[in-house]
């Protein structure tokens, strides 16, 4: 797995993201539900690697290995599960979510952007 991203494995990990203590103030965050097993999942992915945006920090659940903590990211967001699917998260607030091909890094820097504006 490329360095870019790191591992969400256990419930723990993910409930210490969603309460926003691992990050510093003011980062953006993604968790992208990933399986290697669809193609559409490993374009999404690759979209994601090309298009790096520095204020995000990248973290992957994958849902074949790890279907618990996908199911409980579905629980925590009330978003049902899809795949793939990217969570945009500031702090302990989701952002936006979206899905297959509507994952697209230049849209989520721009969302991103708004943010600041609206902040300043």
């Amino acid at each position: 797995m490329s360095e870019l991203w790191q591992s969400v494995t256990t419930e723990a990990d993910l409930n210490s993201l969603l309460s926003g203590s691992k990050l510093e103030p003011g980062m953006y965050y993604l968790i992208l539900k990933h399986s290697n097993r669809c193609a559409i999942s490993t374009m999404a992915k690759s979209r994601l690697e090309r298009k790096v945006d520095s204020r995000i920090a990248y973290y992957i659940i994958d849902v074949i290995n790890h279907k618990q903590v996908s199911n409980a990211l579905a629980a925590s967001t009330g978003i049902e599960h899809e795949s793939p699917q990217a969570f945009l998260f500031n702090g302990n607030v989701m952002i936006d979510v979206k899905s297959h091909m509507g994952i697209s890094p230049g849209e989520l820097s721009k969302r991103i952007d708004s943010l600041i504006q609206i902040q300043t």
